[in-house]
């Protein structure tokens, strides 16, 4: 281990043949005053020009970073609060646009329910339509088929009795017979 520096110096003073002698072991131990002062005045004026080129400039620095950084951070918990509440009309649009669609949905079946009822009496009204004229056309078939046959009838009557009495029947005759023959029929 290496001895201390004082112990070294005790050493070769002890030996003789160091260079220094019992004076130098005390100017090396207490320094010179005016040495002293000279050296705390360039130790302070070292200082001094630190703390004006150095701390100063970046005492500063770290101000206006501190200063950049907080002015950062409250625009960033602003944009949050503004996309929040951006987030929040947004929704409130789609739910208000699924509201509305639900009604435009809602109102279309109605609209459609009521026009296929309309379109069903109308269909129903047209079949009655239909219906009434195909009762009134069978009733005129019937009313002239019947007619058909009673003329038929009133002919084949005729020429039968013709026959029976074998002579030439004028008009009244046949007025007569066929108003018998009608009575008959329709009693039947």
């Amino acid at each position: 281990m290496e001895k201390l520096f004082l112990f070294k110096i005790l050493e070769e003073t002890a030996s003789g043949d160091a260079p220094f002698t019992p004076d130098d072991f005390i100017s090396k131990l207490i320094p010179n005053f005016w040495d002293f002062i000279i050296q705390l005045a360039a130790f302070i004026v070292l200082l001094l020009v630190i703390f004006f080129v150095a701390f100063k400039p970046i005492k500063k620095f770290i101000a206006d970073r501190k200063a950049y950084v907080e002015g950062n951070l409250r625009q960033s918990e602003k944009a949050v609060e503004e996309g929040n509440a951006y987030k929040k009309a947004n929704e409130e649009k789609v739910k208000e646009a699924s509201d509305e669609a639900k009604r435009i949905i809602e109102d279309a079946k109605k609209e459609a329910s009521k026009e296929a009822d309309v379109i069903r009496n109308s269909a129903k009204e047209d079949a009655r339509v239909i219906m009434k004229e195909a009762n009134r056309d069978i009733e005129e078939a019937k009313v002239k088929a019947m007619q058909e046959c009673h003329d038929e009838i009133v002919s084949v009557a005729i020429e039968a009795s013709r026959a029976v009495l074998k002579r030439e029947v004028n008009e009244e005759d046949e007025k007569e017979l066929l108003d018998g023959f009608m009575k008959e029929i329709d009693g039947k």
